[in-house]
């Protein structure tokens, strides 16, 4: 089976290292067996490609996504599209408060694409810190780096509760509220790290999305001992992470 993975602006939305996040998917899938191929889509693009299993956009500043605004803005409805039908999608940072509703700023207000229900204004502190998120799916692990305060219109689900750092309440909120947002299968978080190398369970829930909407009866697979010795050193750095910051982490 073959997957392809879509980066949305991997030149202006490409700090932080989150182009990590998609070494790692496909890595994972890889190792697994799966023929992958990655498609970076630039400015200027007429649309994005119909075929693609899985996309990803990282994070920029606002100057950054100012510059691809415009363009994104032309494939707003089929990215809306896309989730609706069950596209996996991770956007991180910028690239989150790209895909929502609108983003508030010192000099007027940019349009998002709808994707996501959210609503980030811009604030004068930055919230930076080593955080920890409680999801269904176990503790995540990343690093917050932004100066948005994101809302989320009535229905909208975060990803996970706070448990230290900052999530999308900003500066005012640390160790405290929500982080991130998911809709269907697309998620948004602030969490750089990349956070897919820190959290691979995430990588792998978002690859089972992206191989089931071609065989609902296919899995991943377990990787063998080569994803058994990645996982490893994901565990140790997630888990020095918590201690830092006075996490227990999970037994093992």
């Amino acid at each position: 089976m073959k997957l392809r993975i879509a980066h949305l602006y991997p030149v202006e939305l490409g700090i932080n290292g989150d182009v990590g996040n998609v070494t790692v998917l496909a890595k994972r899938a890889r190792v697994r067996g799966f023929d992958v191929e990655v498609v970076n889509v630039g400015r200027g693009a007429a649309s994005l490609p119909g075929d693609i299993d899985l996309l990803h956009v990282g994070s920029g500043p606002l100057a950054a996504v100012q510059t691809v605004q415009a363009d994104a803005l032309q494939h707003a409805e089929q990215l809306r599209d896309l989730v609706a039908a069950g596209l996996p999608l991770l956007a991180i940072g910028g690239g989150w408060e790209l895909l929502g509703s609108s983003i508030t700023h010192d000099d007027g207000e940019l349009t998002g694409l709808g994707v996501f229900a959210s609503r980030a204004v811009r604030e004068p502190a930055q919230s930076v810190a080593e955080t920890v998120v409680r999801t269904p799916g176990g503790l995540l692990a990343g690093f917050a780096n932004h100066n948005a305060v994101t809302s989320l219109d009535a229905g909208s689900e975060p990803l996970g509760e706070v448990v230290r750092g900052f999530g999308n309440g900003g500066s005012a909120s640390e160790n405290s509220g929500v982080e991130g947002v998911q809709h269907l299968g697309a998620i948004g978080t602030h969490l750089h790290g990349p956070i897919l190398a820190l959290n691979p369970t995430l990588a792998d829930q978002l690859l089972q999305q992206a191989v089931h909407r071609h065989d609902a009866d296919r899995t991943l697979g377990d990787g063998g001992a080569e994803l058994e010795r990645l996982d490893g050193w994901s565990q140790n750095a997630r888990h020095a992470l918590m201690r830092r910051i006075g996490v227990s982490a999970p037994a093992v």
